[in-house]
Formats: structure tokens, sequence, C-alpha cells
């Protein structure tokens, strides 16, 4: 909502002049950006991973059974931080997005409809790509959990009932796509899920839910 606000905002300053300042304080935010701070998106995924070794560690070599839950919550924490991680690397840079936008030099409906579609696209991708790999990854951890450590049942059954809830989300955050990624698939031809294998057959298969 925030973005359609926005876009609206510039849309109807677009067609008027520069010198307005919507579209001028825009460009200056741009611009401080570039210079203030270099966003580095590989943050997230590599303090979660961080976090995810260590407490891999951590509960594969402690026979406490507090410590176990203390590194499994540390596990589990790794691997939200790589799924923000995932959701970083592939957000749009709105602010940029919108700016190199309006500053086509032959800017038309269909070239801003096309535009403002392709952010929103690139948002809903983001999101549910993060949705997908982090519950892929806790679905993985807390299997190993399960079966591959001395772990008491009644925690063993904690963890196949969580890794089941994810198996859901990730299932579903696979074969669900948003109706601006759809548009942006089509547009551009990228796979659902890009990370390692850009055009690996089978990760385009979609459904509405």
């Amino acid at each position: 909502m925030k973005l359609a606000l926005l876009l609206l905002v510039f849309v109807s300053q677009v067609f008027a002049s520069e010198s307005l300042k919507p579209f001028k304080y825009l460009r200056q935010e741009v611009k401080s950006a570039e210079k203030e701070y270099q966003f580095n998106e590989y943050e997230a995924i590599i303090g979660g991973s961080l976090a995810f070794l260590v407490g891999n560690v951590g509960f594969y070599t402690t026979n406490s059974e507090t410590l176990k839950l203390a590194y499994g919550g540390i596990q589990t924490v790794g691997i939200i931080s790589v799924g923000q991680g995932v959701y970083d690397y592939y957000r749009p840079n709105t602010d940029q997005e919108m700016l190199n936008l309006l500053q086509q030099k032959k800017l038309t409906r269909s070239s801003l409809a096309d535009g403002f579609i392709t952010i929103l696209g690139q948002e809903e991708r983001a999101k549910r790509l993060a949705l997908l790999y982090g519950s892929s990854l806790l679905v993985v951890q807390y299997a190993a959990n399960a079966y591959l450590s001395d772990t008491p049942k009644d925690i063993k059954d904690i963890y196949l009932f969580l890794g089941g809830v994810n198996l859901i989300v990730a299932g579903h955050s696979y074969l669900s796509r948003g109706k601006y990624e759809r548009y942006f698939d089509l547009k551009d031809q990228v796979a659902v899920a890009p990370i390692l294998a850009p055009n690996l057959a089978g990760l385009r298969a979609s459904y509405s839910f």
C-alpha cells in the first residue's frame, strides 16, 4: 500500500515538471543513500549461516537436553536470518527503481504500468523466496535434529511437528505465485527459484491457491 501511494504521488507529478518537489526529493534521497550507506545484500545470509553453524555444532556435541533446546533455538534463528538474507538479495531497490522509471525520456502509460508491475513483482518474489528457502531449511534441520541425534521422544515429536508445519509452508510457497510475480516471470522468463540454477527444469511449476 505504501509503495502504491508513493507511485501515485510521483506519477501525478512526472508529466508536469521535474522542478516539482516530489521528484527532486526522490532523486536527492537516492543520491544520499548511495553516498552514506552501501547496502550489502549478503549480510543477513552470512550472519544467519554463522548462527546456524554454531547452533549445529553445539546441538550435536552436547549431552545436555537443556543445551540442546538452546542450540536448537540458535539453529532456528540462523535459518530465519538466512531467509531474511534471501529477501534482501531479491527485493527491489524501490527508490532507485522508481527514479529510473520516472527518468525515462519517453515515458508512456504502458512503460509506466510495466515498471510499476515489475517493482511489485520483484517484491512479491523476494517475499515468497524468503519464505520458501527459510521453511525448506527448517524442514531439513528439524528432521535432522529428530533422527540424527539422541533426542528425547517428547522433543523429537516437537521437531517432527514443526518440520511438518514448515513442509506445508514450503510447499505452498513453491507452488503459489502472486499476480505481479507471474507477470514478472512472463516478461523476463526467470525461474521461480533461481538462486543456484537460474534455468533448472521444473522450478517454474506454479499453482494459485
